[in-house]
């Protein structure tokens, strides 16, 4: 992508400097040098492949570079027991080329094919994370820093920055006032510092007509010490689940930014001035999806960040429920009875850590655990809980065993529908929703309406 341009004229010849992003574009590789610890840079490509992020190099009769890349896939006659020699790819791997340098975290998978008449050898890994750096040879196998946009986060909670009023003075002349305004963040837990900010910024292209605002919410953690990736990642993704939850979507994140103290932003004197926030590449998160206009069962605003911080406590301790529950969403293509199945086992899952949670013995009949989640609910969701409870322990048991009969499909999409319901409802009372709130939102949502044959 081309940017800002500037000119420079000398006596004999016109400079034309481009400043180009430090990025990855998908199917479109990048050619330049690696290095790591250790070992001199050498010839590579960087590969956004549209399922991974690869490095692949092309070396000449390395052995260090063999071992690597060959690993443990083959046996070494003067190292048979592995412990003379490196035979992983380094944790941390820096990039470089015209665009900027690139610091690689977490590789994965390694492989290498050996050179018939040329001898020379070419070697691959992907890695989970691409860190466009600022400065060469800086770690980010640790972070201090991370924030990303979310899908359905600026629905959700409003902390847009951007407002219109269209105004008319005394001759009837109108005209249209928009404000950019930063609000306050709104700190969600204490993990990390979690917080919901909001961003804006404004540019003025060169060419008419091409002025343009941008306005997003984002969520951040940071910390002075380094953490890892997935101490940060756990705070992103339990706010992506509680997204699902209220909008029952498969919402991905569309951007990931990362910081590390030791690489800040820097003036060309090479004095920092302020913390650096930088672009990360990767498919180790959930990508993005076609999403429609969210109706949420509840909103920032009917739970707020009490709420948040009271859906990460119970993120830690239904865990395994609420991940059954969630992993479905947005994608079709399971079989019913065993999505049915899954359903009924999260909320069973649910069911007996509440009776641990009162200090119950909390035996083993579904049906026992079910009525301990329909229990906590005091809203009308539009069927009798009592019934439905014994309704899906039936189907649960048909479904299991193949000496029963299999229940109506049309039945079972019903008591699925029904199940995700109790779910959602029973997440947003325990995080605070009133019973009033859940039923006015309720009458929007497409899940209280049932599923009827043609």
């Amino acid at each position: 992508m081309t940017g800002d341009h500037s000119r420079r004229n000398t006596s004999a010849v016109a400079w034309i400097i481009s400043y180009m992003a430090n990025d990855l574009q998908a199917n479109d590789p990048r050619v330049g040098f690696c290095w790591d610890r250790g070992v001199d840079d050498y010839p590579a490509m960087l590969h956004d492949t549209g399922a991974e992020v690869r490095l692949v190099v092309s070396y000449f009769d390395s052995e260090v570079l063999r071992r690597r890349f060959l690993g443990r896939t083959v046996t070494w006659g003067d190292d048979p027991d592995y412990t003379r020699h490196e035979y992983r790819v380094p944790e941390v791997v820096w990039f470089a080329d015209h665009l900027g340098h690139v610091c690689l975290v977490e590789p994965r998978r390694s492989g290498s094919t050996l050179g018939s008449s040329s001898r020379v050898d070419q070697g691959s890994t992907s890695f989970r994370f691409a860190v466009a750096c600022g400065q060469q040879g800086r770690a980010y196998s640790r972070i201090n820093g991370m924030r990303t946009h979310l899908q359905g986060l600026d629905e959700w909670i409003p902390l847009g920055a951007v407002s219109h009023e269209r105004q008319k003075d005394a001759v009837e002349n109108h005209r249209d006032v928009i404000t950019l305004e930063a609000k306050p963040s709104v700190k969600v837990g204490r993990r990390l510092n979690a917080s919901i900010e909001n961003w804006y910024s404004f540019s003025i292209s060169p060419h008419p007509g091409g002025s343009k605002i941008s306005d997003r919410v984002h969520l951040r953690t940071e910390a002075s010490s380094a953490r890892t990736w997935d101490q940060h990642l756990d705070v992103h993704n339990a706010l992506r689940q509680l997204l699902v939850v209220a909008g029952w979507q498969r919402y991905g994140f569309t951007d990931v930014e990362v910081q590390q103290k030791n690489d800040p932003e820097t003036v060309m004197s090479g004095d920092a001035i302020g913390p650096r926030w930088a672009p990360v590449f990767t498919y180790a998160l959930e990508r993005p999806t076609e999403v429609s206009r969210s109706r949420f069962l509840f909103t920032f605003e009917e739970i707020g960040a009490v709420g948040v911080g009271r859906w990460f406590a119970l993120r830690d301790r239904f865990g395994r429920g609420v991940a059954a529950m969630l992993h479905t969403v947005g994608r079709p293509g399971g079989a019913l009875e065993t999505t049915l199945s899954e359903a009924a086992a999260a909320l069973e899952h649910i069911g007996h850590h509440i009776g641990v949670e009162a200090g119950e013995n909390p035996g083993q009949r579904i049906r026992e655990h079910l009525r301990r989640v329909t229990g906590q609910i005091r809203s009308d969701i539009g069927f009798d809980l009592d019934d439905w409870v014994l309704r899906l322990a039936d189907a649960y048991r048909r479904v299991k065993h193949p000496d029963h009969d299999d229940p109506d499909s049309l039945e079972m999409l019903n008591l699925l529908r029904e199940a995700r319901l109790v779910f959602r409802v029973w997440v947003a009372g325990r995080l605070g929703a009133t019973p009033s709130v859940i039923e006015g939102n309720l009458r929007f949502d497409a899940m209280r309406r049932p599923y009827e044959r043609l």
